[in-house]
């Protein structure tokens, strides 16, 4: 009975350390930052989502609408990246918690997403088209206690 071959680790090959470098390059590179095509943010109110959708649509996530090449420049009218901040409006006062305000923002994300940019946003990520990254920062951070006290009950405004 032969005795089965030991395989390396990942990390211990050639190739893992090429994908690892490639992932750095990516993550580091100012001038053209690796994004999601959706980007997601869930808040707390529907002011924290006005100014997130805002200060996110027209920084890091600003589409690069015109494309330049060696002779003509073209203006293109993708969607994407898309950013769609939304607020958790959970009818319990204790609010959803992560799991289901999670889910929630999901859908109102999706609503939103239609209603603004005419994109069926659960399809497309469904059929593998577009990316997409929620982040959950709604919540008055009562397990993060007191640090989002300093902040005015800001959990986002957390510096870690």
């Amino acid at each position: 009975m032969s005795s089965p071959t030991k395989r390396l680790h990942p990390a211990s090959s050639e190739t893992a350390a090429a994908i690892i470098e490639s992932a750095m390059a990516a993550m580091t590179n100012s001038s053209s930052p690796a994004l999601f095509d959706v980007t997601i943010i869930c808040t707390t109110d529907d002011y924290q989502a006005s100014y997130w959708m805002e200060r996110l649509s027209n920084g890091i996530c600003k589409s690069n609408s015109e494309i330049a090449t060696s002779t003509t420049t073209t203006t293109t009218t993708s969607n994407y990246p898309m950013v769609l901040a939304v607020s958790e409006d959970w009818s319990s006062p204790s609010g959803a918690g992560n799991g289901l305000g999670t889910l929630y923002a999901f859908q109102k994300a999706c609503r939103v997403a239609n209603e603004k940019y005419g994109v069926d946003l659960a399809g497309e990520l469904k059929e593998g088209k577009v990316s997409a990254a929620l982040y959950h920062t709604a919540g008055k951070g009562t397990r993060l206690a007191p640090l989002p006290a300093s902040e005015n009950n800001n959990k986002p405004g957390v510096k870690l």
